[in-house]
């Protein structure tokens, strides 16, 4: 593997860790005004992060047009695609190369 690879795998993993950082302000964004308003505690509000439930769903649908920029939900895929390219970016920037 040369070293231009390389750096753009790390480059991905990069991109990927940005997203997930992004991913997390959105759902803080959303939860930290659900948890400020008592509908859900903070260990409630962390499980939002990675899946949509019933009570996730509902502590978003409880929420109002008081959000900055009018944002009301938030998407647990982000954070998984997010994920997965970090992921995907560190795997193939650590493997040995093969000459």
């Amino acid at each position: 593997m040369t070293s231009s690879a390389r750096l753009s795998y790390r480059a991905v993993a990069a991109v990927g860790g940005g997203l997930a950082l992004l991913s997390l302000g959105w759902w803080w964004l959303i939860f930290s005004k659900v948890v400020e308003n008592d509908y859900l505690t903070v260990r409630q509000a962390v499980t939002c992060i990675a899946g949509a439930t019933d009570l996730c769903a509902l502590a978003q649908a409880l929420c109002t047009d008081a959000h900055l920029y009018g944002i009301r939900w938030y998407a647990p895929e982000a954070f998984w695609a997010a994920t997965a390219i970090l992921a995907a970016g560190v795997l193939l920037s650590v493997r040995p190369s093969h000459r």
